[in-house]
């Protein structure tokens, strides 16, 4: 009786692995060269968003507005950011900043 019990957990187990879908993910890059913003949601589903230039204080505030906006309407989709990291630097203009967002 205890193996069969064992048995058929391990078979809902199995099914249930089977069943599951991987997460949803979004990556958000910030180039610095260029001050833009790429956002790609998989193949064939990526966009670019100009940002104001970096040498305009006044438009600090309007950029930030809006990385501010993409990330909120992210976290009302559902997704949390899991990772970020940054290649390059800002003095050499090869600074790229990525953003993984997931839902899972």
């Amino acid at each position: 009786m205890r193996t069969l019990m064992l048995s058929v957990v391990f078979t809902l187990m199995l099914s249930q692995m089977a069943v599951a879908a991987p997460p949803s993910l979004v990556l958000v890059q910030y180039h610095y060269i260029t001050n833009s913003l790429t956002i790609t949601r998989g193949p064939g589903q990526t966009q670019t968003i100009e940002l104001a230039p970096l040498d305009v204080k006044k438009k600090f505030q309007a950029n930030a507005e809006g990385l501010y906006t993409l990330f909120a309407g992210l976290y009302g989709e559902g997704y949390t950011l899991q990772n970020s990291s940054e290649i390059g630097s800002p003095s050499s203009g090869t600074l790229t900043v990525n953003y993984v967002f997931v839902k899972p």
